[in-house]
């Protein structure tokens, strides 16, 4: 067991959610704060993530208590342990994320008398293609979560005005701090070639790639739905597409590509951890997101200076202008996705310059220290408050 912090402890809840780039952004917060002198514990019970997590000498809660689905009985017994673990073991801080965890370690917490309680939205339940009733119940069960908290954290402006709009909780309680991470470590142009042909693209292929979970929200059918058309259009370029990441829709995703006849223009890389180093070899970075809180690949993306197409989602909005730090289109569109793709492959100065530009705005905007200097003092104010 890691000894008492100096500064106090800090638990990030978590539950079952999958690894994803919401737990790069706990991890980095986690680190921080452990140099802040915190006591760092994250109660997971995500394989990976606790892998993850224990690499890097952070404590891991290995509680089964909040789980992805809704049962009402297994919920409610989950709720009452975590209370009685939580008294057993107190923490300074305790911070929730996902909608599940939210919901339920905030109300564990409150129950168990944790004097600092903060959430983070990495995003909410619903989304731009919900159904109204939808968003009117998940907004219920937040503006009851909201009491049960001293600062709700949004990880875009987008989302923070959304909340606001939808009564979840007062102004003063609602801060946003978009999302951040790390300087890209450039590689050289050698190691650069030698990926490439690790992963089968020689140097006249434009390399497409994509990272993230292999879920719904994040529209690779839409993708996949596109090559068939540049292959159709194009003569002038050859196209491969790399997926890196796991998820339950892999294989449906990998018959969709049969069904569609590109099997040799895809590859699926499974997770990786190296995710930065491939944005680095490919030419375009392509995320094709229904939604989203705020994208880390987007974010890995610029970091890297890579062009990238995207979608018109509300936290892309604000973190891309269409044309000038990249290419928005429509969601759920294979041929505008094509089309932009083509556009920069035949623009290879332009791709560049986007490139380019959407690295100033990272470097001004989004950075990993200009995240973690804003929870580090959101939670120095809020021990300061309940001293």
């Amino acid at each position: 067991m890691v000894s008492e912090g100096r500064a106090g402890r800090i638990l990030h809840i978590v539950g079952g959610s999958r690894f994803g780039g919401g737990a790069l952004v706990i991890l980095q917060l986690c680190l921080a704060a452990q140099q802040e002198g915190y006591q760092t514990d994250v109660l997971t019970t995500d394989p990976t993530f606790k892998e993850v997590l224990e690499s890097n000498s952070i404590g891991v809660v290995d509680l089964p208590v909040i789980w992805r689905s809704i049962r009402p009985v297994r919920d409610v017994v989950g709720l009452l342990r975590l209370c009685r673990w939580l008294k057993r073991n107190p923490y300074t801080i305790v911070h929730t994320h996902t909608s599940k965890g939210g919901f339920v370690g905030r109300l564990a917490a409150t129950m168990a008398d944790s004097p600092c309680i903060v959430h983070t939205v990495h995003g909410f339940a619903f989304h731009e293609d919900s159904s109204k009733l939808t968003i009117w119940l998940v907004a219920l069960a937040e503006r009851l979560a909201a009491h049960w908290c001293d600062r709700i954290v949004t990880v875009s402006e987008f989302h923070r005005r959304w909340a606001l709009a939808l009564g979840i909780a007062p102004a003063a309680k609602i801060v946003a701090i978009p999302n951040g991470i790390g300087e890209q470590i450039l590689i050289t142009a050698e190691r650069r070639q030698r990926l490439r042909l690790d992963l089968g693209v020689d140097r006249d292929t434009v390399l497409l790639f994509t990272a993230g979970r292999l879920a719904p929200q994040k529209g690779l059918e839409y993708l996949l739905q596109s090559l068939p058309l540049l292959s159709e259009s194009e003569t002038r370029h050859r196209y491969h597409l790399c997926i890196a990441g796991t998820g339950l829709l892999e294989k449906g995703l990998r018959e969709l590509g049969r069904d569609l006849g590109i099997s040799d223009m895809v590859s699926f890389l499974g997770f990786r951890d190296d995710v930065r180093v491939l944005d680095q070899a490919s030419d375009i970075v392509v995320l094709p997101s229904l939604w989203e809180g705020l994208s880390i690949s987007v974010l890995e993306a610029m970091a890297a200076a890579k062009p990238i197409v995207t979608t018109d989602i509300g936290s892309n909005l604000e973190v891309i202008e269409n044309g000038v730090s990249g290419i928005i289109v429509p969601r759920k569109d294979p041929a505008a996705l094509a089309a932009a793709i083509k556009d920069l492959a035949d623009r290879p100065a332009y791709a560049e310059q986007l490139g380019e530009s959407a690295h100033a705005v990272f470097e001004e905007k989004y950075t990993e220290r200009k995240m973690v200097d804003a929870y580090m003092g959101l939670y120095a104010s809020l021990v300061a408050e309940h001293k």
